[in-house]
């Protein structure tokens, strides 16, 4: 779903979290978390290197990093320990933890703000999370109203 072109940088980081959220629920109705993990680990491969700052490439994919690792965490965590053994899935921590490692990564190497950090987390668990599960669960979603 496309929207409008934004106007404001706050804005702009908005349009950009909810289109990464929607690319990555896209990925992972085609291809399940082996698609979504594939996604993210191309994003921080084209993006990481040639950036200089925090672009918005990389914000894009700390969103679907964020977004995907926390969705498998939750699931993770409401299967039993055998069975993830059995699946040979990582324990909710696990995922979270390096989740977390290459997110604190990404925003230590571009030396970023604080609260430029906490603006683009509270992006990313609002409009992005929503975005996704929109996306990738339409079904438990109400219709948006349209503005008029």
């Amino acid at each position: 779903m496309l929207e409008d072109p934004p106007l404001t940088q706050a804005e702009a980081r908005i349009f950009n979290i909810k289109q990464a959220a929607i690319l990555l629920a896209d990925e992972g109705k085609a291809r399940g978390r082996t698609g979504e993990a594939a996604l993210i680990n191309a994003c921080y491969e084209r993006e990481l290197n040639p950036a200089k700052s925090l672009t918005p490439g990389l914000e894009a994919c700390l969103a679907q990093d964020i977004i995907s690792s926390k969705i498998a965490a939750q699931v993770f965590g409401g299967v039993s320990e055998e069975a993830r053994r059995l699946a040979n899935v990582p324990a909710p921590q696990l995922v979270l933890e390096a989740m977390a490692k290459r997110v604190y990564g990404v925003l230590g190497k571009f030396k970023v703000p604080p609260s430029d950090a906490r603006e683009i987390n509270v992006i990313i668990q609002k409009n992005g999370m929503e975005a996704y599960g929109r996306q990738r669960f339409p079904e438990q979603f109400e219709p948006k109203a349209k503005m008029q």
